[in-house]
């Protein structure tokens, strides 16, 4: 009988120290609009491999994809109230909450890739992370969308004149709009999700997406030209509710944040090396691809949005970009 006892005591024992183990877990969900084959969607899913396995199981980011918690700005609403724990979504959407993340939208602000990094990854990155937080946002990286190039219905684009008319779309960015309208186009914000559909119709003429946006969207099936102008790089922000951020151990704030950063690198990695390779799968469906736009025209003819910027929010961000690169 007293063997019994003890067996059954120790039993129970092991099930409470169980359920108490799956109790100290903490789950945080995280939402964003692209797909899990999107490179942005597999940052997203090595960033959460990544935290699980160097928390020891003891923290979990369960990642929703497409949408599935919402769109862009109601994953913004969801991490700023605290129904939702982290989102990714592009700067230009929350530059609205923080206007001096609107920099980043800026025409030909970024020299290059490296230029981009070394400004994202550094002092200044956090410094442009830091205007959310009272905002109730804490930024955990930037991920990458890339550099944006224009596609369109009606001809190649070599030089600002030949944007000059077009109904062109543009996300929620007050930088794009400006950008646009110094070209002489036509710029209309509208949804993502709409995009496709609105092309396809001849409501839009054209658009601008980074490489891997107009790959995944298939905007290729319905435009005729794809003219590489890397007008402007968008960056992704990962953003996390502060209040909970706040609220988790040292060790935990310290797990979110290192992964987050390596995830970065990581999406940005195979962003590049797919980009390539995308542009030829594009061209052999079809799409006309040129690269030999006159930069240096569209440069001059876009400088003034940059004062449109600075009139507003100061020149700070600028300069400490600017200062960044030729290192």
């Amino acid at each position: 009988m007293n063997r019994t006892f003890k067996l059954i005591a120790a039993a129970i024992v092991v099930t409470a120290a169980a359920a108490t183990t799956a109790q100290a877990k903490t789950v945080l969900r995280f939402g964003t609009d692209v797909s899990a084959q999107n490179t942005q969607g597999q940052g997203a899913t090595y960033f959460a491999d990544e935290v699980k396995k160097r928390s020891n199981g003891e923290l979990e980011v369960k990642v929703y994809f497409d949408s599935t918690l919402g769109n862009t700005m109601s994953l913004i609403s969801g991490t700023r109230g605290g129904t939702l724990d982290i989102s990714m979504v592009g700067s230009s959407n929350v530059s609205g909450l923080a206007p001096q993340l609107a920099v980043l939208d800026i025409p030909f602000i970024f020299k290059d890739k490296d230029h981009a990094y070394r400004v994202l990854d550094g002092d200044t990155g956090k410094k442009l992370m830091g205007t959310l937080e009272d905002k109730g946002l804490k930024g955990l990286a930037f991920f990458e969308n890339g550099f944006r190039n224009i596609t369109n219905s009606k001809k190649p684009i070599v030089e600002p004149d030949d944007v000059k008319g077009l109904k062109i779309r543009v996300p929620q960015s007050s930088m794009l709009v400006e950008t646009f309208k110094a070209l002489g186009a036509n710029p209309v914000p509208m949804a993502f999700g709409e995009l496709y559909t609105a092309m396809e119709t001849g409501a839009i003429d054209a658009q601008d997406h980074p490489i891997s946006t107009l790959y995944a969207g298939k905007f290729y099936e319905i435009q005729k030209y794809l003219s590489m102008t890397r007008h402007a790089y968008t960056a992704v922000t990962v953003i996390m509710n502060k209040k909970r951020f706040d609220r988790l151990p040292e060790n935990y704030q310290k797990v979110l944040l290192e992964c987050a950063a390596d995830a970065a690198k990581y999406q940005r990695d195979l962003n590049s090396k797919q980009e390539d390779q995308m542009v030829a799968d594009m061209q052999k469906s079809g799409i006309q691809v040129n690269d030999n736009v006159d930069t240096k025209a569209f440069v001059e003819k876009t400088k003034d949005v940059r004062k449109i910027f600075t009139e507003k929010n100061g020149d700070e961000f600028v300069k400490l970009i600017d200062a960044e690169r030729d290192k």
